[in-house]
């Protein structure tokens, strides 16, 4: 396997796959900071705008505490205390409507949808370089 050097300027010139790598990394910074600007101004956490932007766009199967924690890599007592947040600010409702009464699905209330129109434009910075290329 090969290994990368994808933070040494030489490689970068010498490898694409190393230039690739280390502009990947910066995007992501990027978008790391546009994130935490936004949930500044909202006094919610980047991990709770996330999971109102994909509550918002994704069908109700997803919308569970096990497809979410699964979706972004963390466990599910880290999204169980980011939807305590979000319902307790009352951007979220939790419908029980399952069988089991432990389980819920997650809904976006009116002041919900109202924040994530406030906060899904957080990455256009990015799309609007990429338009440039």
């Amino acid at each position: 396997m090969k290994k990368y050097k994808a933070f040494d300027p030489e490689s970068q010139q010498a490898d694409l796959s190393a230039k690739i790598t280390a502009g990947l990394e910066r995007v992501s910074q990027a978008f790391k900071t546009l994130l935490w600007d936004k949930a500044k101004l909202l006094g919610l956490s980047p991990i709770q705008i996330q999971l109102l932007i994909f509550v918002a766009h994704h069908k109700s199967g997803w919308n569970n505490v096990s497809a979410l924690a699964n979706e972004f890599n963390v466990t599910k007592p880290t999204i169980s205390d980011a939807v305590k947040v979000l319902d307790k600010k009352k951007l979220i409702l939790k419908d029980y409507s399952s069988t089991d009464n432990r389980s819920y699905t997650i809904v976006l209330s009116e002041k919900g949808k109202a924040v994530v129109r406030e906060t899904e434009d957080f990455a256009n910075p990015v799309g609007q370089l990429l338009d440039n290329f």
